[in-house]
């Protein structure tokens, strides 16, 4: 869902972009993706300055680091900042000759408790890696602060306002009504490395980039390759269903248009408002019109609701296919048997696969948050922390912020060490590279293709650019 149109139909493919704190709690908890962090984990609380308790601070051993007494021993040998050389002084807000203060921002409370906490958790497991094996950046250890955005764009607002104050750089956020922070970050010129940026408004922010790096108009040719491929004998019998909002009407318009032209034949094409319970007359539909390839746009919670629809009218066509939210052990408990079959299409590294970059951030993420199971989002929120001390390493001591957004701009391949398909997260283009996987009975198994990613063009379908 995501905009992107490249695949990650992401989250906010179910959200809509500038309705903000005007939705409902229950509207907004139809829109967002359901329990896209830790599963079972329960949100973290806010405290009275936005800060979330309990979670600021260096990691590693107690007292390791001393603002005003740096560290100044040399990094280990490999270590991911081993290109920042000397070191350096307070030369930014947020930067002292000890400390680099960056900030997390995600949504942990609303109407989905724990929405994007694993982004949250991501973020904290790598600052804990770092500061414990990797030295530090030029002579700086890292300090996180987070903030609960609260599933809202003005919660979202106010948190960046702070992290304006208190950090250097924002790192690994996620926030399904992102665009309440985008002046903010703007007015005062803060690094915005992100998990990944979901309303067009965060996205065309000039300091806010995403490690996944998605546009709406920009759709890559691989996904509608992968599908005519896999499903061959289906692929002039597909239909599309979306939520009726605006982020997700796009994303699927947009998808449709670029499937249509690699050649896949569309034989229904529904909207269905966040309000509507009754799933069982567009499963007529579907059945009607003959469809054997269903496209899904929305929140994993509807996705579940459709199939069920579904099953109860013995209705199965040869593939279901949905965004990487549903890419979570809280959809296989959610839908059960009806959602076995589900086919996503992903840009990540495969959990299931032997990834050493995923291997890290799982064990990391077990020590920050004991049984909190990896997700996608996390995986971007690790990627997002990882470029942002690499690439500040570059910078060298003399870090600021305005240089470390032109050293991000600069950013156009980026794969964190394999754990990502290409990202062009500086000039903000759709990755054109994916990967299916499919549900069979409560696993996740790689379907196309048979390992890596593949790679298409871009199409540009002209909806939402």
């Amino acid at each position: 869902m995501h905009r992107r149109a490249a695949l990650i139909a992401l989250v906010v493919c179910a959200l809509i972009a500038g309705c903000g704190s005007r939705l409902t709690d229950e509207q907004r908890a139809a829109l967002v993706v359901p329990q896209g962090g830790g599963g079972t984990q329960e949100g973290t609380a806010q405290g009275e300055d936005g800060a979330v308790p309990g979670t600021d601070g260096t990691a590693g051993q107690p007292g390791a680091n001393n603002p005003q007494q740096p560290n100044k021993q040399p990094n280990p040998p490999g270590s991911i900042a081993g290109a920042c050389q000397g070191t350096g002084g307070a030369t930014d807000k947020g930067v002292t000759s000890g400390e680099i203060t960056i900030a997390n921002i995600s949504d942990i409370s609303g109407p989905v408790p724990g929405l994007f906490q694993s982004a949250q958790q991501a973020t904290k497991a790598f600052v804990e890696y770092f500061n414990a094996t990797q030295g530090s950046v030029c002579g700086r250890k890292l300090k996180l602060v987070s903030f609960d955005s609260r599933t809202d764009s003005g919660g979202d607002q106010q948190a960046t306002s702070q992290a304006c104050e208190q950090a250097f750089a924002m790192v690994g956020s996620m926030s399904a009504f992102d665009q309440g922070g985008g002046p903010a970050a703007t007015a005062c010129g803060i690094p915005d490395l992100r998990a990944s940026t979901v309303t067009a408004q965060r996205q065309r922010t000039p300091v806010s980039f995403g490690a996944a790096s998605n546009v709406v108009n920009l759709v890559s040719s691989a996904g509608p390759d992968l599908v005519k491929s896999s499903f061959p004998g289906a692929i002039n019998h597909a239909a599309y269903l979306y939520l009726n909002a605006d982020a997700s009407a796009q994303n699927a318009r947009s998808m449709q248009k670029a499937a249509e032209a690699r050649g896949i034949k569309f034989v229904y094409s529904q909207a269905i408002d966040i309000t509507d319970v009754n799933y069982a007359p567009y499963v007529a539909k579907l059945k009607e019109t003959g469809a054997k390839i269903v496209y899904w746009i929305g929140s994993a919670q509807y996705a579940v609701r459709l199939q069920q629809a579904m099953r109860q009218q013995g209705y199965t066509p040869e593939a279901f296919i949905t965004d990487p939210t549903a890419y979570d052990p809280q959809y296989i408990r959610q839908g059960g048997a009806a959602v076995d079959g589900t086919v996503v299409y992903t840009n990540g590294a495969l959990f299931e696969e032997n990834n050493a970059q995923v291997a890290l951030y799982k064990q990391w993420l077990g020590r920050v948050a004991p049984g909190a199971a990896p997700s996608y989002f996390g995986m971007f929120a690790w990627a997002a922390a990882r470029l942002f001390v690499t690439t500040a390493a570059k910078v060298g001591p003399q870090l600021t912020r305005k240089a470390m957004l032109d050293a991000v701009r600069g950013v156009h391949d980026f794969t964190a060490e394999g754990m990502v398909a290409p990202q062009d997260v500086g000039g903000k283009r759709t990755s054109a590279c994916m990967t299916l996987v499919r549900l069979k009975g409560s696993t996740w198994g790689r379907l196309a293709p048979a390992s890596g990613y593949s790679c298409g063009t871009l199409i540009d379908t002209g909806v939402g650019g």
